[in-house]
């Protein structure tokens, strides 16, 4: 799929390069904005591969097996969780908390932030945490499941760590695996594994989730990632892409939702936020409010969300605005050994060429 991606003329309008126009973006460590550009992507000298782990690890030993030099490297986070950080050289890096599988900063070769962390965060395993790029599985928003599921609060393990050619670029790829277990199977009776795979192509960032069913009985699941997106202000964002898609609105009664049909050619935030776009396009753009974008093109994820808090959350509602690819309008369905898989490629662009 990521091959196809790379040579296919929509991602190729998509993943336009932003050398000749800053990009200007609020860095979460900062105070006021700041200005920063892409570089041009770099090579690696060497590929190496790490082989798979069956069982959690002490980040010490996470280093020792899957550290690869110059391209992923395994330390503390916050609140002492073990994470990977993936590493180009053209100066961008990926942030992946290996709790949730949450990858939780996404940086441009300048060092400026396209994640939102929530200032609610926490990091010590008593709730999901909240911002990034978390895991809704096997159930997107609620019901008689945790809120989206349970998949963004446990705990995943490492199956590969690999800096691959791709095609001339070393690219940072790991892969993380979520198992069914009696803590899963005792809320949800399904036996399954999911893997979920991220890769740093230069500073584009690729994911792509696979569910497998390794049960003898067929089941249905929900799924997304809640992708939470830096805005300059939520008020000058716009997202564009969803003309002439039905979306279910949620904003007022999101137990009774309104079904309309979108006939504007942007989104623009004003108020609370809150709608799924069903059968939504492969390629949207999120303007973030500075003449940039984060542009989007998925597979396998069927549907959009597009939520924001206003004043929910007055701390914070204006500094993001969460584009979540997800699988809800119509469930997955699968059959013993059978497999979903959901792949979306993400890029920061300029929006005013």
């Amino acid at each position: 799929f990521f091959s196809y991606l790379k040579n296919s003329s929509s991602l190729n309008m998509a993943l336009r390069s932003l050398n000749s126009r800053p990009y200007l973006a609020r860095n979460q460590d900062a105070q006021r904005p700041r200005i920063f550009s892409s570089s041009k992507l770099c090579r690696l000298k060497s590929t190496t591969v790490a082989k798979a782990s069956s069982a959690p690890l002490s980040v010490v030993d996470l280093k020792k097996k899957f550290d690869v030099p110059g391209s992923i490297e395994f330390k503390e986070g916050k609140g002492g969780l073990p994470i990977a950080q993936l590493f180009h050289t053209c100066g961008s890096s990926v942030e992946v908390n290996l709790f949730g599988a949450t990858i939780t900063s996404w940086k441009q070769p300048s060092g400026d932030e396209v994640l939102y962390l929530r200032p609610d965060a926490v990091f010590d395993r008593s709730k999901p945490i909240a911002g990034g790029m978390p895991i809704c599985f096997p159930q997107f928003g609620p019901g008689p499941l945790p809120q989206h599921g349970f998949a963004r609060g446990m705990d995943w393990t490492v199956s590969t760590a690999s800096a691959d050619p791709n095609p001339d670029d070393l690219d940072a790829v790991l892969e993380l695996t979520l198992e069914s277990s009696p803590s899963t199977l005792a809320i949800w009776p399904h036996k399954f594994r999911a893997h979920f795979l991220i890769i740093l192509h230069g500073s584009i960032l690729q994911t792509q989730l696979r569910i497998i069913n390794a049960d003898s009985k067929p089941f249905s699941f929900t799924a997304g990632l809640h992708s939470y997106f830096e805005v300059l202000e939520a008020r000058k964002a716009r997202i564009t892409g969803l003309q002439g898609v039905t979306y279910l609105d949620k904003s007022r009664d999101p137990k009774n939702p309104e079904k309309k049909l979108d006939d504007l050619d942007s989104i623009n935030i004003r108020g609370y936020t809150e709608r799924i776009y069903l059968d939504a396009p492969p390629h949207v753009d999120l303007e973030v409010g500075t003449g940039a974008a984060v542009a989007t093109v998925a597979s396998g994820w069927e549907d959009i969300v597009v939520w924001n808090p206003w004043h929910t959350m007055k701390g914070c509602f204006d500094h993001f605005v969460c584009v979540e690819h997800a699988k809800i309008g119509k469930p997955v369905e699968l059959s013993p050994g059978d497999s979903w898989v959901g792949s979306a490629n993400f890029n920061v662009v300029d929006f005013t060429a």
